[in-house]
């Protein structure tokens, strides 16, 4: 990783072609959901848990099963509940009903989610300048909703839920759709910004720049392992970026 000083000014001369947002947890704070679903769940069990663990596991294993049907869920989840620490000693039966029991009332909770708060502004002024993407494993119609109800939908270039992409991050395939709009670009012209590892390795291997945000499930040690070009505490240091040497710069200067 290093300072982000290169990406920092392709931002403010508006030298990039796209930026591609996840939206669970980078555009839409869904930490309060998980929590409660998290802690409601394992009170009623009688289990106690370091919080921040478990809420980094579970999130990072909802990032990954959130776009499988859930008769793929079932098949593999005994392989995939032995990375929730928690829950590790328990019988596999008892595993799955925990787990299916937190992601109910999570899916549940999660549609009265809000967006961060520096996100609209955000999307308003780098909409001026760059196209601007959703690629995430959440459906693209429940995406689709929560834009909708905030009136930012229009501001996106285009949407990519799971159903949508042909493959998942960290598969940098999962990254394909945006380019196909254009008939010529270069990788280099797009950059990504995700809460999650899989976002930034899909990124960096599929030749974009890459930001991470920490205000989602992930922590700054666990993304900065993934060494993003980027890396950011909220989406509200972008906003600041964004806003700075603006007076300078003919491309943002209407920002």
């Amino acid at each position: 990783m290093n300072d982000g000083k290169e990406l920092i000014e392709l931002l403010q001369k508006g030298s990039l072609r796209g930026i591609i947002f996840d939206f669970d947890g980078t555009i839409l704070d869904v930490r309060e959901p998980l929590e409660r679903s998290i802690k409601e769940v394992l009170e009623e069990k009688g289990i106690t848990t370091d919080m921040d663990t478990t809420v980094q596991e579970i999130g990072a294993l909802l990032e990954t099963i959130q776009g499988y049907p859930l008769p793929k869920v079932l098949l593999e989840s005994y392989e995939i509940f032995n990375y929730i620490t928690v829950l590790k000693g328990l019988s596999y039966f008892q595993k799955l009903r925990i787990a299916i029991k937190i992601f109910s009332k999570y899916l549940d909770y999660s549609k009265d989610a809000h967006l961060f708060p520096a996100v609209k502004p955000l999307l308003d002024k780098l909409n001026k300048v760059f196209d601007l993407f959703i690629v995430s494993h959440n459906k693209t119609e429940t995406i689709i909703e929560h834009l909708e109800n905030e009136g930012i939908n229009t501001l996106f270039k285009g949407i990519y839920g799971s159903d949508k992409i042909p493959a998942q991050k960290p598969d940098p395939l999962a990254l394909q759709p945006p380019l196909e709009i254009y008939d010529k670009r270069k990788r280099e012209e797009f950059v990504i910004i995700g809460d999650m590892p899989s976002d930034i390795i899909a990124g960096r291997e599929a030749g974009f720049w890459t930001i991470g945000v920490t205000s989602g499930v992930s922590n700054k040690e666990i993304l900065a392992e993934q060494q993003p070009d980027f890396l950011i505490d909220s989406l509200d240091e972008l906003l600041e970026i964004t806003e700075k040497k603006k007076n300078h710069n003919p491309l943002l200067k209407d920002l």
